[in-house]
């Protein structure tokens, strides 16, 4: 569950220019005057929590396993958790997904579906240069992942990062190696309550 916290394994983008996507989806909007050009997007799950990563750099799945980027890629992260109170996650499920800002390291109080997440820029050698976390907004699952090839599908409405605002859908291919990627092992964490 505490992985659930410290989520959007911001696997570092690690990716190239080359080869064909999967059709990953649209997303209009900016965060910090930077859009989200959508090349590819993978998500993987663990402990019935899915992590979902989108970026502009297409088979992002097979260059996991990289620790260098080819330039500056674009990232946006997403953790989804159908949470029980005080600390289990049932499978995910289709339906509404509410922002929870994880900030404070608490769980929240009520079971419910809930997502946290942050738009980054990685540099070429794997570390996060710029990152936004979210702070509202709705990811709307249509259609549940599995690793047996079933992409995982979204809507973004109304997805906030402080006064920037994304909307558009996703479809994601599961990629085992976003769970546990050598590029620069970075975890995007939620702000302290100082930051």
């Amino acid at each position: 569950m505490r992985r659930w916290m410290v989520v959007g394994l911001l696997v570092c983008a690690c990716g190239s220019d080359g080869g064909g996507g999967s059709g990953p989806g649209s997303i209009t909007g900016t965060v910090g005057g930077q859009p989200m050009n959508v090349k590819d997007a993978v998500f993987s799950l663990e402990n019935n929590a899915v992590t979902v990563l989108v970026v502009d750099r297409e088979n992002i799945c097979s260059l996991l396993s990289g620790t260098t980027l080819p330039g500056t890629t674009t990232a946006l992260f997403l953790s989804m958790a159908n949470f029980v109170p005080p600390a289990s996650v049932n499978p995910h499920v289709t339906g509404d997904y509410a922002f929870f800002d994880l900030g404070g390291g608490t769980l929240p109080g009520t079971g419910g579906r809930y997502w946290f997440g942050g738009f980054e820029t990685v540099t070429a050698s794997c570390t996060v240069a710029t990152v936004s976390y979210g702070t509202g907004g709705t990811v709307s699952v249509t259609q549940t992942g599995n690793t047996s090839g079933t992409h995982f599908k979204a809507n973004l409405s109304g997805v906030q990062f402080g006064t920037d605002t994304l909307n558009g859908s996703i479809e994601a291919t599961y990629c085992p190696a976003l769970s546990n990627t050598p590029c620069g092992a970075l975890l995007a964490r939620p702000p302290g309550p100082a930051e």
